[in-house]
């Protein structure tokens, strides 16, 4: 699967002459939340809630973060994930009935984005070690780089 999104990835960004703005949002929310390792919720859960702010750029430019990564709103009402975007802003939503550890590299599959070959800093720190296992905290500043500074 991490191929597949990969090549995905990389088949986007051949396409266009420079880096991608975005990867979109993906459109079967269900199957990424539950490879992601989640469930979908009916509603926001608030036990847990928490922003922190995620910020990606490739080869130095910076990459939208896409609104509704882990908002499914194909039936009457959304059901979320989580671990979700309401907007571009890059804020993340982490709203949960219990209060546990969430991931970058969930995150990052919800979406479809690749989870490696990134480097990750958090409140301008660099993260020793893959991206993808930065935790969550409320507040954060996260900074996921591909390629180039």
């Amino acid at each position: 699967m991490l191929q597949t999104l990969l090549a995905s990835a990389a088949a986007l960004t051949a396409l266009l002459p420079g880096p991608p703005a975005s990867w979109p949002a993906p459109a079967d929310v269900p199957a990424r939340v539950r490879a992601a390792g989640l469930t979908m919720l009916d509603e926001e859960a608030m036990t847990m809630h928490i922003h922190p702010h995620l910020e990606v750029f490739v080869d130095g430019r910076p990459m939208t973060v896409p609104a509704d990564i882990g908002i499914d709103r194909s039936g009457p009402k959304p059901r979320y994930s989580p671990l979700h975007t309401h907007d571009t802003s890059g804020v993340v939503h982490v709203e949960s009935a219990t209060w546990r550890d969430f991931t970058l590299g969930q995150l990052l599959t919800e979406w479809g984005a690749p989870r490696t070959d990134g480097r990750g800093y958090v409140n301008g720190r660099a993260h020793q070690g893959d991206p993808a296992r930065i935790v969550l905290h409320d507040q954060d500043e996260i900074r996921l780089v591909y390629g180039r500074s």
